[in-house]
């Protein structure tokens, strides 16, 4: 078993029930002033509590360095079952990376992480995998056996009216009697398919499982896309996403799901999915959210995308339409657990991740 261990004047252990009070205090210094849009009309521990502890994959490992007998620093695993290959796997998601100002550079972050990543082997985990900022990427390659099997394009659709106003001082009715934003989605958005039909989605059934079933094995690195974790990841928990199905006939074609912030007037579409070989089904998808979106305020809308090719409708509508590379690019960093790790499946054509399978939304 994995047990506690001090390193100076700092206990380093996994979290215990007593510890949680201390975790949520410190939370939203990670979000910031946006932090509360995950849970709006509820609170952070409803948070905590679906996130760490409803997880229908298992509960997040939690760990925690404490100084004086206060939590300090926090890093989490977040247990999923991922496609690996020909192989459905257990893999942890690391997120929650935050350590109070007076006890950082010490070195608590990267042993708060080792010890999750020996939890997740004693559970049986495959890899770990991180979307690091960039004070903890050089640490997690050199001390932590990470690898970086590529970057993350963090890419934009612009509304162009919105922006052209703001630059260039014009009235609103002036910009839209130019008609940029007409040009734009003419030139820009997808084209839909009469065969194809979208209704926006309240909660995932049995059609998503049959869909994962008939398109896991086109992927060779994928999270599980079944009703049991999507339910989970954007319908049970505090924070309120947008979703739409498309059908053909009576067969489910695919889904997308979105994240629009109320503050801003911005959105980020984190998982779109369909049969990699399915063009018409996720660009009629892509072009219903995106309107969508843009009549309810937002006008920019983000995606990532992986830097380098995949054999994917999705991935290369997200390119076409989401034109805009904002730099820098976003690290992926993964490290195997055991011999079921290969990393020619996270490195292959056949991938599917976007930005919901990551801890920032």
């Amino acid at each position: 078993m994995i047990g506690l261990h001090t390193s100076g004047e700092y206990q380093i252990r996994l979290a215990c029930a007593e510890d949680m009070p201390n975790v949520i205090e410190l939370l939203p210094e990670l979000g910031g002033d946006s932090f509360s849009e995950r849970f709006p009309g509820k609170s952070c521990t409803d948070l905590v509590r679906w996130k760490y502890f409803h997880n229908p994959d298992g509960d997040a490992a939690v760990g925690v360095a404490l100084c004086g007998g206060r939590v300090v620093s926090i890093v989490a695993g977040i247990p999923q079952l991922v496609r690996l290959g020909k192989n459905t796997v257990l893999a942890f998601r690391l997120g929650d990376f935050i350590t109070t100002a007076e006890h950082r550079k010490r070195g608590l972050s990267t042993a708060l992480v080792s010890l999750v990543c020996d939890v997740a082997r004693e559970r049986g985990a495959a890899f770990v995998y991180v979307r690091p900022h960039e004070a903890i990427f050089r640490s997690l390659l050199s001390r932590l056996s990470f690898v970086e099997p590529e970057q993350i394009e963090p890419r934009r659709y612009v509304e162009l009216g919105p922006l052209v106003q703001r630059k260039v001082g014009l009235p609103a009715s002036v910009v839209r009697g130019i008609g940029f934003d007409a040009i734009a989605k003419a030139l820009v958005l997808p084209k839909m398919s009469a065969s194809v039909k979208v209704d926006a989605l309240d909660r995932f059934g049995k059609d998503v499982d049959e869909l994962w079933a008939r398109t896991q094995d086109q992927y060779s690195f994928a999270l599980v896309r079944t009703s049991r974790h999507l339910n989970w990841r954007y319908v049970d928990g505090p924070t309120p996403y947008r979703s739409w199905a498309a059908w053909r006939g009576s067969e489910l074609a695919g889904y997308l799901v979105a994240f629009r912030a109320r503050r801003q007037p911005v959105a980020t579409i984190l998982d779109l999915f369909t049969h990699p070989k399915d063009e018409q089904g996720a660009a009629t998808l892509l072009h219903v959210a995106l309107r969508d979106m843009l009549q309810r305020g937002s006008d920019v809308i983000y995606a990532w995308t992986l830097q380098h090719g995949a054999l994917s409708a999705s991935y290369n509508l997200l390119r076409r339409t989401c034109r805009f590379v904002q730099k820098p690019l976003l690290h992926f960093a993964v490290r195997p657990l055991s011999e079921q790790m290969q990393m020619q499946d996270v490195t292959g054509l056949r991938r599917q991740l976007g930005a919901g399978d990551f801890d920032s939304f």
